[in-house]
């Protein structure tokens, strides 16, 4: 049975880079790594950005590159500290479905209820 994850993207940049190419990346970070390998072919995922989930894709491919400095799309991100990350982790996806919807949603009919 297929798994369900949400990604969160720190910027608008990649949010367009990731739905404009069907394709998640994660950086050359231990939890980078974590994460893809986490991820099976099968799965779905969708994007979450600025408190919105958007789209619905299976993931249909993996690859792990050597070298990823240059790769496209993602630049490069070099932190204060120095450490530079790049993308060298992808998943490949097949969109399923569009939507763009708040993670969360006031509900207006329902009144607050204290209990004691």
């Amino acid at each position: 049975m297929p798994d369900y994850f949400l990604v969160s993207l720190s910027n608008r940049e990649n949010l367009e880079l990731c739905m404009k190419h069907n394709l998640a990346g994660f950086t050359s970070s231990i939890n980078g790594l974590w994460t893809f390998f986490d991820i099976d072919v099968g799965d779905h995922i969708s994007f979450l950005y600025g408190a919105r989930v958007r789209n619905l894709y299976k993931v249909v491919g993996k690859a792990a590159y050597r070298n990823a400095e240059k790769l496209p799309p993602w630049p490069s991100i070099t932190f204060r500290s120095g450490k530079t990350y790049y993308f060298p982790f992808r998943l490949f996806l097949k969109p399923e479905r569009e939507f763009d919807e708040p993670m969360v949603r006031q509900n207006s009919h329902m009144s607050p209820r204290i209990c004691f």
